[in-house]
């Protein structure tokens, strides 16, 4: 049928049974549209990338030395004076490559003063095979790796398998917090000046900030405070304070050579190498299965776009369309018909006046005047209200089923007679009959010039013989599709008018 050719629009439509992607027009919006935590990376201006997430990681990289103050509290209280009294210098290495910052601090303990060697409360440093008290300095290096979080705010976290110290040379426990210990870290930037840190476990509580001093960001002040944890108390057991400036790479490696030696480092505390040539300065790096603990860009990240879900207005537009669609083409199959069906009722009365009149080949249009419209409005007029003037459908029904034609259904007769009956009033008046008879003029013309028809027609009337079938003659008339390939040869067509 014709109304599948509308089967390609409605393909067109969205396919509302699979899964939708968000942001289209008749979808939810897309979180990721306002939040880019829901972004995959690059989308949105969304990254992993610590560089991408906040100005004070392009400032603070780079190298540093600086000066330190150590205090020592709490469970040392009184007793450490070198920690307490002891100044001493170092270098920072702090280096960011994509989602992963690594920061290498070298803390440089020059010798102590001869008169405040005995007693030395320091585990690390009496462990220490060459230390001679008064005569050689020594090296702690302090090595931490941070990632950047699917939070994407420029805020980093780590793990204790990322925080190492170069105790590990003694064969000791390189973490300064263990896994077990349920550490969560935390590096915030505040401003583009400023960094806060935090590392809250079971056994320790550090706090940590970054402050650079100057417009040129090139001084920069730290501070770090530990503190233990007894029961629901946290007792201060050690307090860092730094004084950072930055320096360029060539000096940060020759600075850091010759300040190991002129503070006459122990060799079991010196590092492999200056510069450094691995990624660490201890025995053991972290693994990449350690970084990707944490790494955003090899996790998967807590924040998925959901599924989108369609709005309740497209969707009511889209079925509202589809019937609107589809209605329009059960209208167009209807009229269709009904037009084709029109004519075949036209093409069925007009060969009952062919047969009525007896038109012959090439009559003239005499048959469409006034009078001959009267007699053939007469020759229906005949039933038992005959000559009052109106056709009724009685009459109507004996007219078309007299003569050759034969049976009418009771369908296509009330269509007829609806054709006929302009006005509906159950009867035809004259004026409703001549209007339909020039509505088939055409029809009329094109049957009377079939000389076939009108010689079976006229033969039957001569002979007295019984009318042929309705298939019979159906089966002889003459093809006619439309009022254009009806009457194509104009060499056939006698003018009626």
């Amino acid at each position: 049928m014709k109304f599948l050719n509308a089967l390609p629009f409605l393909i067109l439509l969205p396919d509302l049974g699979s899964a939708a992607k968000c942001g289209q027009w008749f979808t939810s919006d897309c979180i990721c549209d306002t939040d880019i935590r829901y972004c995959a990376e690059g989308e949105n201006g969304a990254s992993d990338n610590i560089l991408d997430q906040h100005p004070l990681w392009n400032h603070i990289q780079g190298f540093y030395k600086f000066e330190a103050y150590n205090f020592a509290f709490g469970l040392n209280l009184g007793t450490n004076t070198f920690a307490t009294d002891n100044p001493y210098i170092g270098y920072l290495n702090h280096t960011i490559i994509g989602s992963r910052d690594y920061q290498h601090r070298y803390d440089i303990l020059p010798p102590l003063d001869p008169a405040k060697c005995a007693p030395v409360f320091n585990p690390f440093i009496n462990n220490l095979p060459d230390f001679v008290c008064g005569e050689t300095g020594v090296l702690y290096f302090f090595e931490g790796f941070a990632l950047s979080t699917n939070e994407r705010d420029g805020s980093l976290t780590t793990t204790p398998n990322l925080v190492l110290t170069q105790v590990e040379r003694q064969n000791k426990d390189s973490y300064l917090i263990g896994e077990e210990d349920n550490a969560d870290y935390k590096l915030v930037p505040v401003d583009e000046n400023t960094l806060q840190g935090s590392v809250d476990s079971d056994v320790f509580l550090v706090t940590e900030s970054f402050v650079f001093t100057n417009e040129a960001r090139t001084e920069a002040g730290s501070m770090q405070d530990v503190y233990a944890k007894a029961g629901d108390q946290s007792i201060l057991v050690q307090s860092t304070r730094l004084k950072l400036t930055k320096i360029d790479e060539e000096s940060f490696i020759t600075g850091l050579a010759a300040d190991l030696e002129a503070n006459n480092i122990t060799a079991s505390t010196m590092p492999d190498a200056v510069p450094m040539e691995r990624s660490c300065l201890n025995k053991d790096c972290p693994t990449e299965e350690d970084f990707c603990q944490l790494d955003p860009k090899c996790t998967v990240s807590k924040y998925l776009e959901p599924d989108a879900t369609v709005k309740a207005g497209p969707i009511v537009g889209i079925v509202s369309a589809v019937f609107a669609v589809l209605l329009a083409v059960l209208y167009l199959v209807h009229r269709r018909a009904m037009e084709k069906q029109k004519e075949r009722l036209k093409n069925m009365f007009a060969k009952h006046v062919v047969q009525s009149l007896k038109i012959g080949i090439g009559a003239s249009g005499d048959f469409f005047s006034m009078e001959a419209l009267q007699a053939e409005f007469k020759h229906i007029d005949v039933g038992e209200e005959g000559g009052d003037g109106v056709i009724s459908k009685a009459e109507l029904r004996v007219f078309m089923t007299s003569g050759k034609m034969g049976k009418v259904t009771d369908s296509d007769f009330d269509t007829l007679f609806g054709i006929i009956d302009a006005d509906g009033s159950g009867e035809v008046d004259f004026i409703e009959f001549a209007t339909f008879m020039g509505e088939i003029k055409d029809n009329i013309k094109a049957f009377g010039d079939d000389e076939d028809l009108v010689r079976s027609f006229k033969s039957s009337f001569v002979e007295n013989k019984e009318p042929e079938t309705v298939e019979d003659v159906e089966n002889k008339q003459p093809e006619i599709k439309d009022d254009t390939e009806a009457f194509e040869d104009d060499n056939k067509i006698h003018d009626l008018s």
